[in-house]
């Protein structure tokens, strides 16, 4: 890439969408854009994992003109009013106020090959890997060597930087055989049974969803380290595309939950 070429916000999300295409998100989902201009010529970018207000201070901190993140800001509940003093509706003026062009790549992150499950999977250790489900979310597994359980969930932690993993009753005996689903993958629990898994690790179990199968287990690493190497995965596309174009990586964007 030559110093002179003028890079648009929908350069960077063609690369993104090369990797991991639009048409493949979830139909509740919001991928691609949804805050300034696709066409307009963009120099720097800040990547996070959601774009919160805190981010969106953080990239006019950084001269950012462009937020790529993993969470779409509009997603689920409908945006019917944009009033000051509600925290959505502040991120989305801000981002506009400064002309910040804001794209998400979501679900298409989590099922693209080498996606956000893959990682995870890569993550545990994972071999001879096949899909978890026909809808392309999560991977299933062999680890190397069966593991305690309380090995594998010290391996988990140490994986992702997690404080933390929340399971139910843990299972006696070597574990052999993993799922994986990024975000909030609950309710994957019985194509990870079909598939042969001994234990599904993702985030966002509920109270109930901790009742398990017998010589079956839930790991909750929690939504937020489950989806962190999407930050690192977004930058090095952007930057296998274009190497000279300017990318931070969010310093503001953590967790929402705090441990103690």
């Amino acid at each position: 890439m030559r110093k002179s070429q003028k890079i648009k916000a929908s350069d960077i999300a063609e690369a993104i969408e090369g990797f991991a295409p639009l048409a493949t998100q979830a139909e509740w989902d919001n991928s691609g854009f949804t805050i300034g201009n696709p066409n307009a010529e963009v120099h720097k970018a800040l990547i996070a994992l959601n774009c919160s207000l805190e981010v969106v201070k953080e990239a006019v901190e950084k001269r950012c003109d462009m937020i790529i993140t993993h969470h779409p800001l509009i997603v689920h509940k409908p945006c019917l009013s944009i009033l000051e003093g509600d925290p959505r509706s502040d991120t989305i003026m801000l981002a506009i106020r400064h002309g910040i062009t804001v794209y998400s790549s979501h679900t298409p992150l989590d099922r693209a090959k080498g996606g956000l499950n893959d990682i995870m999977a890569q993550k545990m250790g994972l071999k001879d890997c096949i899909p978890l489900s026909d809808d392309g979310f999560g991977v299933v597994g062999n680890l190397p060597k069966p593991l305690t359980c309380a090995k594998l969930i010290s391996q988990t932690k140490k994986a992702f930087g997690a404080p933390a993993v929340r399971t139910s009753e843990p299972l006696k005996g070597g574990i052999t055989r993993v799922a994986v689903s990024s975000g909030g993958g609950q309710g994957s629990t019985p194509d990870a049974v079909a598939k042969g898994a001994q234990v599904l690790l993702t985030g966002d179990v509920t109270h109930h969803n901790f009742y398990c199968p017998e010589g079956f287990m839930v790991m909750d690493l929690g939504h937020h380290f489950s989806e962190l190497p999407a930050i690192s995965l977004l930058e090095s596309i952007v930057k296998k595309n274009f190497p000279k174009f300017a990318t931070h990586l969010s310093e503001a964007d953590t967790s929402p939950i705090f441990y103690f």
